[in-house]
Order: C-alpha cells, then sequence, then structure tokens
C-alpha cells in the first residue's frame, strides 16, 4: 500500500476544518494564521506517525521468502539439463544405428 501521501492528507484536512472554524468566529489574521500553523504542524506529525505505523504493519503482513527458495530462484536445475544431454545422445546413437541398417 502506498502511505507516501497520508500525513499531507490528514494535515489538509485538519486545516481546512481549521479554516472554517476561524472564519466562523471571526478572528483576527495574526489569530488565523497561528492557529492554522499550529493545527498544519500537529497533523503532519500525526500522520507521519500513522504512516510509520502502516509500514510497519505491512511490511510484517507480506510474507518473507525462505533463504533456499530465493537461491534456487537465481540457480538454475542441473538436473534438468543433465536428463535433457542423454537423451540426445540417445537419439544420436539411435539415428546412427538407423542409418546402417538402411
Amino acid at each position: 500500500m502506498k502511505t507516501k501521501p497520508i500525513p499531507i492528507i490528514i494535515a489538509l484536512a485538519a486545516a481546512s476544518i481549521s479554516c472554517v472554524i476561524s472564519i466562523m468566529q471571526h478572528v483576527e489574521f495574526s489569530v488565523f494564521v497561528s492557529r492554522l500553523l499550529v493545527v498544519v504542524v500537529i497533523f503532519l506529525v500525526m500522520g507521519t506517525i500513522i504512516k510509520m505505523i502502516l509500514d510497519y504493519s505491512f511490511r510484517t503482513i507480506e510474507p518473507t521468502v525462505a533463504m533456499d527458495e530465493q537461491i534456487d530462484a537465481m540457480i538454475p536445475d542441473e538436473e534438468g539439463t543433465e536428463g535433457a544431454s542423454d537423451e540426445d545422445v540417445a537419439t544420436a546413437e539411435e539415428n546412427s544405428s538407423d542409418s546402417e541398417e538402411g
């Protein structure tokens, strides 16, 4: 899950609510700006903490791949290639015996 925009969304939502409340209360501009700044900083920190918690929980939920499976994925299967070469040799021997008969 992409959690990068979570702190910004939380801070913007809180800032918009703070703006509406300040406008309804008819506060002065300096009080308006100070409230807005405090709300944005507080909710940005809260959003960052929530993002960190979500990142940690999603990381622990993801299944981990065993080291043997990772190594097997990187190294090709050697048994499969040897079996194919034995069949090729048998086929070549059969072809040579067929040509001698004809």
